[in-house]
């Protein structure tokens, strides 16, 4: 089987970025007579509160209105919030990508290259990272690696979850929202004083929702949803100076949810008969989004999380802040790899994982001088149970040869092989892997003059990461046991000059290191792998004109990117792979972006923003797995050197140009009770390949999605009703794809179709 992992793909026409650039035109050119003032936007990125304008970084921050307008889910809604954002997904991992910074594996024992952050706590696998997003203050994307004001590090940027938190007065929502594909989705919250010095907060979503596709062989809906989150938040003042907050949160899913689905064959025209899609008596569904199989398709998740946040303000100076969690994920997956109604290949896994983390800080301001210092340690167990079952052989053989005990055709198991004995399946592989964190990270800004500050950082990290790996091909075969350590340790500096040049001017420039650990997947047989390292320069500007009515955001890039961590899978016989991970010798990534927002009027304002990324390989060898199931099979001679340099290509889930237009517009009912608001916007993205290799069989087309709403509410924002659409033009877009040797097809994994609904709410 041949695993070419995945991503999505986008782009901008011409069209496209003429508008946006006539939009700026038009904004810069007209007068403020009628124009308002854009509101601030509070973040908290840079560990203070203050105006998301005054960072001097950049960052997008998704506003809970923005979230309560739409039909939000989870993160990977924000890829049409944030610029230079791309969400894939293969087999349920949300593979995140920024600025072409990203990771396409879909294994248990990697961290991923953006982190995820809950109230400040990282979020340790990528499966975790498609959880619930509910009861949403704000969300802060920021761009670029991280690690001199966070715990955990990351080479491409952050993304910050801030929920709503106690308060010390009554407060609290709910919202009921239906929709096509017989979607109902219920989110309520409520909170408020306990005593004079303790608050809580009680917040829960409920979310089910018919398939995008259906089994075709049993009428059951595929990729539905059926999920439940639930979040408690405890906040007790037992002085002015210490706040002490502990918050418990939990997500289920059991549903059929990410489900690959037959794609093309991936051999068209077959060369051989070998190469023809496998089973040949087996018919696959003509609906992209459908599948024709005989299996118990499932996605079984389950999330807890668990955190103790204790607060100090020591005096006007200083503040100490601890932050304890512990989280546990763990989930059940089952797919027909095959997509026919014929017993030939089940997957299935059993996924469990374990963390804790400390996080000790202490922030400091003065007239001049303003920063943090903190320590971060952090423990992650993961454990997996790969499932596959193939029939290889038929009885004859297997009776002849019992190392192939349980691959014979006789020995399917059939629909599931979710708790199937170890002597029924044909390939297993299980293992687990353990990681070890510990750094030090300082952040220190110095005001040089009224208009210039100087802002440094460091981070050192020291890791250790290892692992067991168990594998054999048959119950009756030799287990292949295969057992790896290493340690590593990094310092990781940034620097910064930010320049005041105007009221509502801000320009820097600066230059940052990311590190990414190196990694251990539990259950295949790849050594631990070295850490990532992207050397980052990046200049921008942040600016607001027109009487604070137009607002322009701006910023080039330039990143190094060394030892990135790239899989493969190397065929292993006629239907058996090895997973290969390896570091990938170098790459850069150059570009730009821009993002503007105008409030042409009291009432009507338009946003666009553009992305420029060229991301390419300069410097990496490896062996297509193509060419290598062409060679086995004779096609090419055993003697040829598989090996090419891919300097040149493109890197995964990296568009071109990708960018958005939108507007929203405010107005007033007659009788002036109610108010309304409606938004249109649309997100064009370039092409992007899933495959390091860059074949346009394993990639993505470029896309537009338009989404829109229309609210209307009672003047007191008390209740409201909103109508929105999503994917109006029911683009089918592919978030990822990869091949499988085993039954010669190119499956894939697809965004929503066209979705649209009725939410109301009220707010108390």
């Amino acid at each position: 089987m041949i695993f070419s992992l995945t991503h999505s793909r986008n782009s901008l026409s011409t069209a496209v970025r003429s508008v946006v650039l006539l939009g700026w035109g038009a904004a810069l050119s007209l007068s403020t007579a009628t124009a308002a003032e854009l509101e601030e936007i509070i973040v908290t990125a840079s560990k203070r509160a203050e105006s998301s304008q005054d960072v001097a970084a950049a960052i997008t921050a998704v506003t809970a209105a923005d979230i309560e307008n739409t039909d939000f889910n989870n993160i990977e809604d924000l890829q049409y919030m944030a610029p230079s954002m791309q969400v894939g997904e293969s087999f349920g991992f949300a593979q995140i990508t920024i600025r072409g910074i990203g990771t396409d594996n879909p294994f248990a024992g990697g961290d991923p290259s953006v982190a995820m952050h809950i109230d400040g706590v990282f979020t340790g696998q990528s499966s975790a990272q498609f959880g619930s997003m509910f009861d949403i203050d704000r969300v802060e994307v920021l761009r670029g690696p991280q690690g001199t004001l966070y715990g955990r590090n990351a080479t491409g940027g952050s993304v910050n979850v801030i929920t709503q938190k106690p308060t010390d007065t009554f407060t609290g929502y709910g919202r009921a929202a239906v929709g096509n594909y017989d979607m109902i989705k219920v989110e309520a919250a409520v909170g408020g004083p306990l005593s004079d010095t303790l608050q809580g907060r009680l917040a829960l979503r409920t979310l089910d929702r018919g398939g995008y596709g259906t089994n075709i062989a049993d009428g059951g809906d595929i990729d539905d949803a059926e999920q439940r989150s639930y979040r408690g938040q405890l906040l007790w003042l037992p002085t002015d100076n210490v706040s002490v907050r502990l918050a418990a949160e939990r997500h289920e899913e059991d549903d059929a949810n990410y489900i690959p689905k037959f794609r093309a064959p991936s051999y068209d025209p077959a060369p051989l008969p070998e190469l023809a899609p496998q089973p040949t008596a087996g018919v696959r569904a003509a609906d992209p989004r459908d599948i024709n199989s005989n299996v118990e398709l499932q996605n079984d998740r389950e999330q807890d999380s668990y955190s103790l946040e204790i607060v100090w303000h020591i005096n006007e100076v200083f503040t100490m802040t601890s932050l304890s969690n512990y989280q546990t994920f763990d989930k059940v997956p089952q797919a027909d790899f095959d997509m026919t109604a014929d017993d030939f290949y089940i997957w299935s896994e059993s996924f469990e994982t374990g963390q804790w983390s400390e996080e000790l800080r202490l922030n400091f301001a003065s007239d001049r001088l303003r920063g943090l210092a903190g320590v971060f340690v952090y423990h992650e167990k993961i454990e997996s149970d790969n499932r596959l079952d193939l029939p290889l052989a038929p009885p004859p053989v297997v009776e002849a040869a019992p190392v192939l005990r349980g691959c014979g055709f006789a020995d399917n198991v059939s629909n599931a092989i979710v708790g199937a004995p170890d002597e029924a399946l044909c390939f297993h592989f299980r293992g687990n892997s353990e990681t070890d964190a510990y750094a030090l990270f300082a952040n220190v800004s110095y005001r040089l003059t009224d208009a210039l500050t100087l802002t440094a950082g460091g981070r050192y990290s020291y890791e250790e990461r290892g692992g067991v790996t168990d594998r054999w091909t048959a119950p009756g075969a030799p287990v292949l046991s295969f057992e790896d350590e290493k340690d590593f340790s990094e310092f990781s500096p940034s620097v910064k000059l930010e320049w005041a040049a105007a009221e509502d001017v801000l320009v820097y420039a600066g230059f940052s290191e990311g590190f990414k650990s190196g990694m251990f997947l539990s259950g295949q047989r790849s050594p631990v792998l070295d850490p990532e390292i992207a050397d980052a320069y990046e200049v921008g500007i942040k600016s607001r004109f027109l009487g604070r009515s137009l607002q322009f955001n701006a910023a080039a890039f330039y990143y190094d990117y060394t030892d990135l961590q790239q899989g493969r899978s190397v065929p292993a016989g006629s239907s058996g792979f090895t997973l290969v991970y390896e570091n990938a010798a170098e790459a850069q990534i150059t570009g730009f972006e821009a993002e503007f927002t105008w409030q042409a009027t009291d009432r009507l304002r338009i946003d666009a923003s553009t992305t420029y990324l060229d991301a390419e390989f300069k410097d990496y060898v490896s062996t297509d797995p193509f060419r290598t199931v062409y060679q086995q099979l004779g096609l090419i001679p055993a003697d040829v050197d598989l090996s090419e340099n891919l300097a040149g290509n493109r890197m995964v889930q990296s568009p071109e140009w990708s960018g958005s237009l939108g507007a929203t517009f405010d107005f007033d009912l007659p009788g002036g009770d109610l108010i309304g608001s409606g938004r249109v916007v649309a997100n064009y993205r370039d092409s992007v390949f899933f495959s390091q290799f860059n074949h346009e069989e394993i990639g993505e087309d470029s896309n537009t999605i338009i989404n829109a709403n229309l609210r209307l509410s009672s003047r007191d924002e008390k209740w409201s009703v909103n109508l929105w659409g999503k994917n109006l033009t029911d683009e089918l877009v592919y978030m990822g794809a990869f091949i499988l040797n085993s039954s010669r097809t190119n499956a894939g994994f697809l965004s929503p179709p066209r979705t649209y609904g009725l939410t109301v709410g009220y707010n108390f």
